[in-house]
């Protein structure tokens, strides 16, 4: 049972006080404490150099907003924003509670605590896109209490990455991606509005980025905090994330060229580590969903870079950041398909509007007028709101980037062993495979497949969780049903699941590809601790001529041995005849016909693990040794 916990009462007005006083001296006590920092990683000339590029004055995404010439035009993106801060000021700003935040530390429920957080700085973004596209002070009050109420938390760190409550009770601050995407956007608000912000606001709000955010990565450039930070080194979103929002607050803030230089230097230096979780081919070992979230923020950091340097730093110059950018395109079994593997949420597909960021990028020409979806989006981010508005014109001019360069027949990893098979022109039926590819947020799948049909995904993988508890990232992860192997469809082994897929390395034994029909060949043996397995061979062709799927599971076992074949889906399952059964999912219906050693009888689980729920539809047969089991998917007609 869960209780409902009393909210708490707001912070008394002297200790608010209080601390907004002890925030306000936070960067000289700072410097009267701490010894003078070297950077050992970081070299000297290259800060130098970098500080030579750099401009006189830090500035942020856009323009001030007392610039009214470039944002009374702007002020037609941000309509929204103005309805949306009209309420905000018609009622109390949400408070910080204490009993919310700590509900992590208590039960593992992060739910609570961000969504507090959600609530508490939430009304920075609308609110200072409301004031600059009117600029008629309505919103100036409201912002400068956000600001203070911002600069007075006691944690800018989430709570699930706070488990120690450090930073809670004051005793050592870190950055973690909430603390830099805040950090981020404050700065951006106090670049957009400049004096509009009352001076002891703006004091309190730098001093609050200085205790959170700038003096944290100061001393983990120093190499001073990397039992806290250690994201620097990570070869997963964080790095980009991280890396994006604390580089892009100081370029915003710090008034000093040389420290500017210092976080700069620090994003070139480190940021590279993030492009190590794609393959040479461009796989994203995160998955689709982390694609977006990783590299929408590298894209983020690379255009601050760009610009304040004036294109003398590029992060894309770099073959493998093109590669990299354009996963997004080439993932995409059909138009806003992608399977969902690891903890990608069913059904999802990147935003258009981050799509058409990286074609006006790269000029690909696959959005008739990207700047239009651009404009047109919205955003809960104050920076990218910005970028969007005020798009800087970084575009470059690669040999061979072109739409005609993205989609063919297929996309092939390799070094992942993952096959994407895109249908021939005005077909809508598409298969994606996989022998490995698993990486941060991985899930134990070797072999698992993702069905798509005209706009879903009718069977295969189902995706990751909707939400997080502290069980996910846990030695407890794989005691889920979602996460484990008996929510994919790969086989279940005389009772056994697969081992953890970070430990087992993908072996693709043959590939044949031609314009009518793709053929990969995998040994999924390694994934399975069984004595009695001798070998595993997953076969899958895809028919492009007729449109179907012929998946061939070859066993080679000691022994008799009961095989589960596994189908989750999101949709329904009926049986046709002894051999097939139908799926049916929204408007599209598939036919699975097997021919197994015997036949089979079908069971039904329910799955609901993180608020992912779907049924696992297993067909058990019986091996008296070795053996094969043959699927054959093809389409129908609604009936």
């Amino acid at each position: 049972m869960i209780t409902r916990l009393k909210r708490p009462e707001r912070m008394g007005q002297t200790a608010l006080i209080f601390m907004l006083a002890t925030l306000a001296m936070a960067p000289t006590l700072a410097s009267a404490q701490t010894p003078a920092l070297t950077y050992p990683e970081l070299s000297e000339g290259r800060r130098a150099a970098i500080a030579q590029m750099l401009p006189e004055k830090p500035a942020g995404f856009g323009v001030p907003c007392a610039n009214r010439a470039a944002w009374e035009p702007a002020a037609q993106y941000f309509q929204s924003s103005i309805d949306r801060a009209a309420t905000f000021i018609a009622s109390p700003l949400p408070p910080w509670e204490d009993m919310a935040y700590l509900r992590y530390s208590r039960d593992g429920d992060r739910n609570e605590g961000q969504a507090m957080l959600g609530r508490h700085t939430g009304q920075l973004t609308p609110l200072v896109l409301a004031e600059c596209s009117e600029w008629k002070g309505r919103f100036l009050a409201r912002i400068a209490e956000q600001l203070d109420a911002i600069s007075a938390e006691k944690s800018w760190t989430l709570a699930a990455h706070d488990p120690q409550l450090v930073n809670f009770n004051g005793t050592r601050y870190y950055v973690d991606l909430n603390a830099a995407a805040l950090g981020h956007s404050v700065a951006e608000a106090l670049y957009l509005l400049g004096d509009k912000v009352p001076a002891d606001t703006r004091q309190r709000a730098m001093a609050a980025l200085e205790l959170h955010v700038f003096g944290p990565m100061r001393r983990a450039y120093a190499g001073q905090e990397k039992t806290y930070i250690s994201w620097l080194d990570v070869k997963h979103n964080w790095n980009s994330v991280c890396h994006n929002g604390v580089t892009d607050a100081a370029l915003t803030t710090l008034p000093d060229r040389n420290d500017r230089a210092l976080f700069a230097a620090a994003a070139e230096h480190w940021v590279p580590n993030y492009l190590d979780s794609f393959s040479d081919s461009g796989y994203d070992n995160e998955g689709i969903g982390y694609w977006v979230y990783g590299f929408s923020n590298y894209n983020e950091l690379r255009e601050h870079l760009w610009y304040s340097t004036g294109g003398k730093i590029d992060l894309y110059d770099n073959p493998h950041a093109r590669k990299a950018a354009l996963f997004g395109f080439q993932f995409a079994m059909l138009p806003g398909v992608y399977a969902d593997y690891g903890d990608a949420h069913f059904g999802y597909k990147p935003d258009q509007t981050f799509l058409a960021v990286i074609d006006r990028t790269f000029r690909l020409g696959v959005f008739p007028d990207d700047l239009a979806i651009i404009r047109g989006a919205r955003f809960e981010s104050l920076p990218a709101a910005v970028y969007a508005a005020f798009p800087n014109e970084s575009q470059r001019h690669d040999p061979g980037a072109s739409a005609n360069d993205l989609l063919g027949l297929r996309a092939w990893y390799p070094e992942n062993g993952i096959l994407v098979d895109h249908p021939a022109s005005g077909g809508d039926f598409a298969v994606t495979i996989k022998a490995g590819g698993n990486g941060n947020h991985s899930h134990n799948d070797v072999g698992s497949y993702s069905i798509g049909i005209k706009s879903t995904q009718i069977v295969g993988d189902p995706g990751g969780p909707s939400f997080y508890i502290a069980d996910t990232f846990s030695p407890k992860r794989y005691t889920y049903r979602l996460l484990n192997s008996f929510g994919h469809p790969v086989p279940e082994i005389d009772g056994k699941l697969q081992l953890e897929a970070t430990t087992v390395h993908p072996t693709v034994v043959s590939t044949d590809f031609t314009p009518q029909q793709d053929t990969i060949s995998m040994d999924i043996t390694a994934a399975y601790n069984d004595p009695n397995l001798k070998k595993v061979l997953r076969t899958m062709k895809y028919s492009r001529a007729n449109g179907s799927v012929e998946l061939t599971d070859q066993f080679d076992i000691a022994g008799p041995a009961d095989i589960v074949e596994s189908f989750p889906t999101h949709g329904t399952m009926k049986q046709i005849d002894a051999k097939t059964i139908q799926i049916d999912y929204e408007d599209a219906h598939l036919q699975i016909t097997m021919d197994a050693p015997g036949g089979f009888t079908l069971s039904e689980d329910k799955v609901d693990d993180m608020g992912n729920p779907f049924t696992r539809v297993g067909a058990t047969l019986h091996l008296a040794n070795s053996g094969k089991v043959v699927m054959h998917f093809h389409p129908v007609p609604a009936s």
